[in-house]
């Protein structure tokens, strides 16, 4: 038993003050969480500049303006913010040309979930022909959203991760839990491209259901993927009294894997 509980919660750490795996993916909760905020705002001043030069409503007039018409407004770290109409305003939009006036106008006096019942069939031809309808003409919320992924995925993440962990090693999240990504071989900060090198070593760790992040707990040093290939690891900080300051004894770094 105890042998099985070693191999799942390894004890030969590359340091001795590597932090845990619980601490370590709620600091990393955090900073995705100031990520996609931070991507939204960027977006929204993006989408602003590009409706400028449209001459076109800007996105935050687009969604004042639905708000007062009764549309539902939404935000998910995934796609930013959205706009929407109600529930029964979107089974109406859906429904308008497909039903006669009469029918149309009995609809129009029901509540959604009165609609949803009695017009199942119709609601579900219609979507399956507006889908049809945006696939054939290009979608401009597909092409939206392509934008915000891109802004977010691509610029501030990188940007985010490169620049804290080049500039103390401390992004916001692990700061807060008192968490330091150090060198393994005990420079006193990361290089550029190991900086960068642990930031898109996260894409990889993100890979096959995250496989990547929960190797750390049974890789016999306590390392996760984007540990290994920027040659890194997370240690608690401040450090506990009585060892240096930020770099791994002699002992531990000659146990750490080898790069390949």
């Amino acid at each position: 038993m105890k042998r099985r509980l070693a191999t799942i919660f390894p004890r030969n750490k590359a340091h001795p003050s590597q932090a845990g795996f619980i601490r370590r993916g709620l600091a990393f909760g955090l900073d995705a969480l100031i990520i996609a905020v931070l991507s939204s705002i960027i977006y929204s001043g993006y989408s602003d500049l590009m409706a400028r030069i449209r001459h076109e409503p800007s996105p935050v007039s687009r969604t004042v303006q639905a708000i007062r018409e009764g549309e539902s407004a939404t935000w998910s770290p995934q796609k930013g913010l959205q706009t929407g109409p109600d529930k029964k305003q979107e089974y109406l939009e859906l429904l308008k040309d497909r039903l006669p006036a009469e029918e149309f106008q009995r609809a129009s006096a029901m509540t959604a979930e009165e609609i949803e019942k009695n017009y199942k069939s119709a609601l579900a031809r219609a979507r399956l022909s507006r889908a049809g309808e945006k696939l054939a003409g290009g979608s401009e919320e597909l092409s939206e959203n392509r934008a915000y992924k891109v802004i977010k995925e691509y610029i501030i993440t990188m940007l985010y991760f490169v620049l804290f962990f080049r500039f103390g090693g401390r992004t916001p999240g692990k700061r807060l839990f008192g968490l330091k990504v150090i060198d393994l071989e005990g420079k006193p900060r990361l290089g550029w491209y190991q900086c960068f090198e642990r930031a898109h070593g996260y894409v990889c760790s993100g890979l096959f259901a995250s496989l990547g992040f929960w190797q750390v707990l049974w890789d016999r040093h306590g390392l996760t993927m984007h540990d290994k290939i920027a040659d890194t690891t997370v240690i608690r900080w401040p450090r506990s009294p009585g060892t240096s300051k930020g770099k791994p004894t002699k002992e531990r770094v000659q146990e750490r894997p080898e790069k390949a």
